[in-house]
């Protein structure tokens, strides 16, 4: 009877109540001790039996008439309990090993710290890059600035030139107007005494017929020199009107040059603004970018100094942890050790207060001994 009924516990499972027998196992490692009921684990077993024992204890002054088959069943409940926990504690045990050490783990701290500098390096070469080429930027508009300076300066000496050119153009082109009217007064002159003398000439031939000879070849002699000097007068206006016509053309052309220069400098004028302008943006683009690499500098001072206290705190947690693991591992097999010796002394106890019958003894022995191989 008993030696079945022990077969009968060891094969149900385990949790308090439930009279299912265990999942079938893989065939691999320790076999099942629950059923295929999910809720029906370790933890909630322990928890299922803390409930049992806070209502049990309402019903304990009952047991008081047989404490020793209470003291029983109170230590098969506790022992119970206590590898519960135990097989927990040794299931959880590795995977909070495993994440301290993950924790812990030094060389992959340096590594994601070398990854933030490694990207702070690369955002510094990057804005020194920028600045280096704002550098440039600066010295070439400079050095445009400078030329547009001299375009303009040069514009300016060659209208002030073509100015003083053209003023001198105006002068002698009103010169030669001057001389253009006397001699056209001087024509007239000519033309008013050529006639006078022809009409002298013809009342001298009717009066003095005796000097007609001698008279006209005066006369014709003037005449010719008179007609000599027309010609002169008419070539000295021909080259006055065309020495005009070229003053003005060159006056002409003058003005149009210095309007063109004008224009020039003007053009010259705003290019030098505009690269001005240019200039100041690229000093304050320059004097941002300086700002940015000493940010970006203070930012990469500060990096190594949270890497270094990041590496200090890691080695330091790493020894504190290694010490609280040491003290967990110390404290458990204390408290092993003292669950042994409890566990002995009950049995202890146990023997000496009650002699049970050979049947019933071989059973309390083999259930010791299946209790002693599950702890």
């Amino acid at each position: 009877m008993t030696e079945t009924g022990s077969q009968t516990e060891q094969q149900t499972c385990r949790f308090p109540g439930c009279n299912r027998k265990p999942a079938t196992g893989d065939g691999t490692g320790r076999p099942p001790e629950y059923c295929d009921d999910p809720a029906h684990n370790r933890g909630a077993a322990w928890r299922e039996r803390q409930r049992l024992k806070g209502a049990g204890q309402a019903a304990g002054n009952g047991d008081q008439a047989r404490p020793v088959a209470a003291a029983r069943q109170g230590f098969s409940e506790r022992a119970a309990q206590l590898v519960d926990i135990l097989e927990l504690f040794r299931e959880q045990l590795p995977a909070a090993i495993d994440e301290f050490r993950t924790a812990g783990d030094v060389d992959a701290a340096g590594a994601e710290i070398e990854s933030v500098n490694s990207d702070a390096e690369e955002k510094i070469a990057a804005a020194a890059a920028r600045a280096s080429r704002a550098e440039q930027a600066q010295r070439r508009a400079e050095a445009e600035r400078e030329e547009a300076d001299a375009a303009a300066m040069e514009s300016t000496e060659t209208a002030t030139r073509l100015q003083e050119e053209l003023a001198d153009m105006g002068a002698l082109a009103d010169g030669l107007q001057v001389e253009n009217g006397a001699l056209q007064e001087e024509l007239a002159s000519t033309r008013a005494a050529a006639a006078t003398a022809a009409v002298e000439a013809e009342a001298a031939i009717t009066a003095l017929k005796n000097e007609l000879a001698a008279q006209q070849t005066r006369l014709q002699e003037r005449i010719t020199l008179l007609e000599h000097g027309r010609d002169r007068l008419a070539e000295q206006l021909d080259e006055t009107q065309a020495a005009r016509a070229e003053a003005e053309e060159r006056a002409r052309g003058a003005v149009e040059r210095a309007t063109v220069e004008t224009t020039r400098a003007d053009r010259a004028e705003q290019a030098a603004t505009t690269a001005r302008d240019q200039v100041d943006a690229a000093r304050g683009q320059l004097d941002q970018l300086r700002e940015q690499i000493a940010e970006l500098r203070a930012a990469e001072a500060t990096a190594r100094a949270e890497r270094e206290a990041a590496r200090a705190d890691v080695e330091r947690e790493h020894d504190h942890g290694e010490q609280r693991l040491n003290d967990l591992r110390a404290g458990l097999q204390q408290q092993i050790d003292q669950l042994r010796t409890e566990l002995a002394s009950a049995r202890e106890a146990a023997t000496q207060t009650e002699k049970p019958a050979p049947a019933k003894k071989a059973a309390a022995k083999q259930r010791t001994q299946r209790k002693s191989a599950g702890e």
